[in-house]
């Protein structure tokens, strides 16, 4: 990695940048580093503009490259990418059913839980036995 990518990622690990979110932004000025020249922020703007991927992936290459562009002093017309929201696959009830029926007992009566119920995950994971009333068949979430 150049002496750059390198400082600015010690700058922003000492303004308290998590862990994950300095691998994730090294990989990527890696990758713009390969392909264009960082301190050339047109070259890098046409470089993620044609890249073959979605928006939302293009900008967590801008948001990355932004760091550098602001820790090293330069300037540059930060694009923007809008996010596509993509219709979410609803699978069938059937498909449903033969998840449940080849899952672990324990697994099995989560996902009947979460079907039959409707509650999220996470709201189901809150559950306690006390929250459970089995002779009225109830589940207080």
């Amino acid at each position: 990695m150049k002496g750059n990518i390198i400082n600015t990622l010690i700058k922003l690990k000492s303004s308290g940048i998590s862990e994950s979110t300095l691998k994730y932004v090294a990989y990527r000025l890696s990758v713009l580093d390969r392909n264009c020249d960082l301190d050339n922020t047109q070259e890098v703007s046409n470089f993620i503009a044609n890249m073959k991927a979605s928006n939302s992936y293009k900008d967590t290459f801008v948001k990355s490259y932004n760091y550098y562009v602001v820790l090293n002093g330069l300037s540059w017309n930060k694009p923007t990418y809008k996010y596509e929201r993509k219709i979410p696959k609803i699978p069938t009830t059937e498909a449903i059913n033969k998840m449940i029926s080849r899952a672990s007992r324990k697994y099995a009566t989560i996902f009947k839980i979460l079907m039959e119920t409707e509650v999220m995950p996470y709201e189901l994971s809150q559950v306690s036995i006390k929250d459970i009333d089995l002779e009225k068949g109830i589940i207080n979430v």
